[in-house]
């Protein structure tokens, strides 16, 4: 019998707002041990500058490297599997495929979108649906017969519903005031990097919360149109007969208990059953991608 080598895989989360970056040894041909952490800024290469979006993730990839503790030669990357928003078009995967090659990142490289990490995540048979409400928006599934569908992750001016970017962007047009102050003017926003907009959902959150009813309907709108991104992916994929793992990601999700609620009791009202998972590091399901590709390999 061959002896079991341990290797090295990568696991590479990136959005609009961060970029983490986890290193794994695997034990065995079904676990792996995390053994270094990278954070750094947005890697959406469809988003502003693609060359600083995979400046920021090299950053993440050295600092992920030094954590580990473990020499240069020692960390040669077998797998890496890069969950990036903006990466489902073909120039995108093109682009991240030739910077992977030309800084040598790992022997065998995947590129995918960011919500199929979430949807590993959540299940690691990476059947059922992810969503994601961060700076973006996006809702992506797939089923038991590899069937997948997505709606959403185009960009602000053509989806993004419900994200951090449309709830800020509402309460700036309904002209919100936080604490007798409005949120921003037009010519800060027009200065402003896209996750800096989004950044401010925080403050319609907080005045969600305090009571004030412009901002709460902004915060109930935001959560009907991501329960429509569900039933649009859901009933594409004929999941409405069967109980389904629905991932959340997102600081939309993660942090608001009322949107994942009023998204539940939407679903809930449209015929559609989910078990849902929210899931705060889907770094862990872009390093289950890579586990199940070295061991197809």
């Amino acid at each position: 019998m061959t002896e079991f080598q341990p290797r090295i895989i990568m696991g590479v989360d990136g959005g609009g707002t961060k970029t983490r970056v986890w290193l794994a040894l695997v034990t065995t041909p079904d676990t792996f041990k995390v053994i270094g952490k990278g954070l750094a800024g947005p890697s959406n290469v469809q988003s502003g500058d693609s060359t600083e979006a995979l400046a920021n993730v090299q950053q993440a990839v050295d600092a992920a490297k030094a954590d580990s503790g473990l020499a240069v030669e020692q960390c040669k990357i077998d797998t890496v599997c890069m969950a990036l928003a903006g990466s489902g078009t073909e120039s995108s995967q093109a682009l991240i495929h030739s910077w992977a090659a030309q800084v040598h990142l790992a022997k065998h490289v995947i590129v995918t979108h960011d919500a199929m990490a979430v949807l590993y995540a959540a299940n690691y048979k990476g059947v059922g649906v992810a969503l994601i409400a961060g700076t973006g928006s996006i809702a992506f599934g797939r089923n038991r017969n590899e069937q997948t569908a997505r709606c959403g992750g185009l960009g602000p001016h053509i989806s993004d519903a419900g994200s951090g970017y449309a709830i800020a962007m509402a309460a700036l047009k309904a002209g919100l005031k936080i604490d007798g102050a409005e949120m921003a003017s037009s010519q800060q926003v027009a200065d402003m990097q896209r996750f800096e907009i989004a950044a401010l959902a925080q403050l319609v959150f907080q005045a969600s919360d305090a009571g004030d009813e412009q901002a709460f309907a902004i915060m109930t709108a935001a959560a009907h149109d991501l329960t429509n991104l569900v039933i649009h992916v859901a009933e594409e994929l004929e999941l409405a007969d069967r109980l389904f793992t629905l991932g959340l990601s997102g600081g939309v999700l993660i942090h608001r208990d009322d949107a994942r609620a009023q998204i539940m009791r939407e679903l809930s009202t449209h015929g559609l059953t989910a078990s849902a998972v929210v899931i705060t590091d889907p770094v862990m399901g872009a390093l289950q991608i890579a586990l199940r590709s070295l061991n197809d390999a």
